[in-house]
Order: C-alpha cells, then structure tokens, then sequence
C-alpha cells in the first residue's frame, strides 16, 4: 500500500494546462480587442446633458463646406459658426435630424443637421464594452498568476466547486479530479 502525505502531493498538470489555456485565451481575448482601439476610442462621453432627444457618443466629420452651427436643432435659430468639410465632430445628441455637438469654444448649445455630417469608423468604445475588456484582462492575468505562484489554489476550487470536501475520505477519490489513496480500489 501506497499512502502519499497531502503536503507532497503535487498538483495535476492537465489540471493547471487546462487553467493555463483558459487564463491565457482571456488575456489574448482582451489584448487584441484592446490593440485595434486607440486611445481617442476609449475617452469618456463629453459631460453635456442632453435635454432633447437621445444622448449618444459618436464621433463624426462633416461632410460639406461652409456647414453651419446652430444654437437650437431649428433651421430658423441662429447661426453660431460654421465648419468645414473634413472637419471632426463630435456628437452627443440626436433629435431628429438634428444631431448636438461636443463644441465648447462655439458656446453651450451647439446642433448640426444630421444629413450634413458622416460617421467616422471608428467609434468610441461603449461602457458595457470597456467593462468586458477590463473583466477579460484581469481574469487571464490572475490566472496565470495563480497557475505560475499557487497551482494548488486550482484544485481546492474544483473541490470546492464539486463539493469534495465535505464527503468523508473513503468516498472523495470517486469524485476528485486528483486520485487519492481508495482502501478497497488499492488493495494490494
């Protein structure tokens, strides 16, 4: 009969491979979603309430000469500057077809006709979206940590998954993921 000491045991590689691919897929899931972001993409949504319609962050670029900006989504308001073709805005509202800009230096109020300007491809990465990235790159990190400095953390959270530790010794080798010592299975 073989009895090993729980302290010598050591953990189960295919155990900590399977825990290293998974930990690993995570981080490589969040750097490269991460690397085909810049960092314009990842700033916050301007502070600008928005009083009518739906609040939104895009970016865009106007797509004609001599565009005007309005103080009020209104054909009839008045005329606070002008922008160029090319020119890159950034929109915070939609009303309509009036779109509401980010434009501090104009004034407060600052609208745009809708038809008039075109979205950018790459937009701003919303909240839920940084959230996940966030999530992804901090599981695949501790998960390689926790493979590289405390592999046997691995298997007491299997156990503890599997509920392992409240069966009595005899019957915890039926269902653990590392064979212990079975009096009747290693009978000699």
């Amino acid at each position: 009969m073989r009895k090993s000491e729980p302290a010598l045991q050591q953990t189960d590689p295919g155990l900590l491979r399977v825990t290293m691919i998974i930990a690993g897929l995570f981080l490589l899931i969040a750097l490269i979603n991460i690397s085909q972001t810049s960092m314009a993409q990842w700033q916050p949504r301007p502070n600008i309430s928005c009083d009518n319609g739906e609040p939104v962050h895009r970016f865009a670029f106007v797509n004609a000469n001599r565009v005007n900006i309005r103080d009020l989504p209104t054909v009839f308001s008045n005329v606070l500057s002008q922008k160029n073709k090319n020119d890159p805005i950034t929109v915070v509202c939609e009303f309509g077809v009036w779109s509401r800009i980010s434009a501090e230096t104009i004034g407060p109020d600052t609208w745009i006709s809708s038809g008039l300007i075109t979205l950018d491809e790459s937009q701003p990465v919303s909240i839920r979206m940084k959230a996940t990235l966030l999530i992804f790159l901090s599981l695949g990190l501790s998960g390689l940590t926790i493979c590289r400095w405390y592999p046997r953390a691995i298997e007491r959270f299997v156990d503890l998954l599997l509920q392992t530790q409240q069966l009595p010794p005899h019957a915890r080798p039926l269902i653990s993921v590392k064979p212990q010592y079975h009096p009747v299975r290693d009978q000699k």
